[in-house]
């Protein structure tokens, strides 16, 4: 079933994200509101491709990851509207090989978020319920993110899922590392 929710997304991410490629073929270049589109739509559809391999490394229940995936408010953007000038011809794996190579790409600047042993242990025992499933999927999901007000977002909606209190040292040491990350 989550599974199956999660392909859903893709495929529905995977064809905006196809339309953008699309609209690259022809002669005229991108605004700079439809490169801001584009750009969401691949970050989107990279998150949701990290959950999903994460899923099939590890076979484990991310439930609660797909409940904040879907819980994330949607932005509606105006229609970019439709030219009908000759579509360049890209197969489907040279416009995924493509997704793939664009999104795998991290910022340099970005730092990723480590805990060390002891640390990991702590977090996995006090605020993941003791999973370390659910604990490296948002960890994974963390560093997949690129804007602070991503971030936040998504450690508020794991604060609510969870249950974690707000002046737990753990919690603030998470949310203190997610700052300095884009500092």
């Amino acid at each position: 079933m989550q599974r199956d929710i999660l392909i859903q997304q893709l495929k529905e991410e995977a064809k905006k994200v196809e339309q953008h490629l699309l609209q690259l073929g022809h002669e005229e270049p991108f605004t700079r509101a439809e490169a801001d589109r584009f750009l969401n739509d691949v970050e989107k559809l990279y998150r949701n491709l990290a959950v999903y391999a994460h899923m099939l490394k590890n076979q484990g229940d991310l439930q609660v990851h797909l409940k904040i995936m879907q819980s994330v408010p949607h932005i509606e953007t105006p229609p970019v509207p439709e030219k009908k000038e000759e579509p360049v011809q890209l197969t489907i794996e040279e416009k995924v090989e493509e997704i793939i190579t664009v999104a795998g790409k991290e910022d340099p600047n970005l730092k990723r978020i480590e805990f060390s042993i002891n640390d990991r242990f702590r977090i996995i025992n006090e605020l993941f319920e003791q999973s370390q499933t659910e604990f490296l999927a948002a960890l994974q999901q963390i560093n997949s993110i690129t804007t602070l007000e991503e971030s936040i977002f998504y450690l508020d909606s794991l604060k609510e899922v969870y249950g974690w209190k707000p002046n737990s040292d753990l919690v603030k040491t998470i949310y203190t590392l997610v700052n300095k990350r884009f500092l």
